[in-house]
């Protein structure tokens, strides 16, 4: 395809579009379309704030939980090392 017949058939499909455009507009359609538009925007903008705020509160539970179950394996490691240590056992972690 030539760049001459792809310039023709954009600037066709402009020129249908602002038919298009005009003929909604002048029988109202287009305030119509329009306000269902913001009404979608509006709609989505609310719906990705709630996922946003659910996945932050969601990673807060499990960076809080992570926290937990790291602090669980330090002071079980450090009782077995004192332990080990106490009974004349080497660690095995560092052996």
């Amino acid at each position: 395809m030539s760049n001459k017949k792809l310039i023709i058939g954009i600037a066709a499909g402009v020129a249908a579009l602002a038919v298009v455009g005009i003929i909604l507009k002048r029988k109202g359609h287009l305030d119509g379309i329009i306000g269902k538009a913001e009404e979608l925007g509006s709609d989505l903008a609310d719906k990705y704030q709630t996922v946003k705020e659910s996945a932050r509160k969601k990673f807060d539970e499990v960076v809080h939980k992570g926290g937990e179950i790291a602090d669980k394996v330090t002071g079980h490691s450090s009782e077995t090392a004192a332990t080990n240590t106490a009974a004349g056992k080497s660690n095995p972690a560092t052996a």
